[in-house]
């Protein structure tokens, strides 16, 4: 990748703790991999109701771990998919939960390198505990700022929350480059701003995703170590 970089915007969810999947993709993995009898369209709906409360009211505090996170959603799903076994919900976070440390643990790695050339900054739409999420994965260390939707007021996609990110670092657009996993959410405010950015495909929500094209796409998060450096 050919680019006048001078610093690092990334997205958290999706890119920087499940390399690339969507966390709806992940949970329902995790449902079948315990064997819940939940049908793909209702397993949608369900995790799309759960979000939507978890964005509209203040169910996350900001002390909140991610396995504490994870146990919430899950006991939400449940009681929306009328799943009475809330042992097997707790469960199934705990499992999410030791997958995400396995795979956040593989991308600090490669962000103790990045970050030693390159100033970083984080911008994500979160619930308000980004914070005690980033402490709890050892992973403040290397953001110089942490810019959380519940807190700035502004949600992805809007790319005011993206310019806020790109003024923290003291750098012009073309010198900032995004990487996160949505197309929708990272990479086209990327566009929109002027910012060079690198799309972690991995396995999305929208299927319609597969046929964007990007200049700049990897499938894993070691490849920004090849790019970048």
């Amino acid at each position: 990748m050919k680019t006048s970089a001078k610093g690092l915007i990334f997205d958290y969810g999706g890119t920087i703790d499940t390399n690339g999947v969507h966390w709806g993709e992940v949970i329902r993995r995790a449902y079948e991999r315990f064997g819940v009898p939940v049908t793909r369209d209702a397993f949608r709906e369900a995790y799309v109701q759960v979000e939507r409360t978890l964005g509209s009211r203040a169910v996350i505090r900001p002390d909140h771990t991610f396995r504490e996170v994870l146990r919430i959603k899950l006991s939400l799903q449940f009681e929306i998919l009328n799943i009475r076994d809330m042992s097997l919900a707790e469960r199934i976070a705990d499992a999410c939960h030791a997958d995400t440390v396995r795979t956040t643990l593989a991308a600090s790695n490669v962000l103790d390198r990045l970050t030693q050339r390159y100033p970083a900054v984080l911008v994500s739409n979160f619930y308000g505990n980004l914070r005690t999420v980033l402490d709890e994965f050892r992973l403040s260390r290397y953001f110089k700022h942490v810019i959380e939707s519940a807190e700035a007021g502004i949600r992805k996609p809007d790319p005011a929350i993206y310019l806020s990110g790109i003024e923290a670092l003291g750098l012009r657009p073309e010198e900032t480059v995004i990487i996160g996993d949505s197309y929708k959410n990272d990479i086209h405010p990327a566009c929109t701003l002027g910012c060079p950015s690198i799309w972690l495909k991995g396995k999305g929500w929208d299927d319609r995703d597969e046929t964007i094209e990007h200049p700049c796409i990897i499938k894993d998060f070691t490849e920004l170590q090849d790019l970048l450096l």
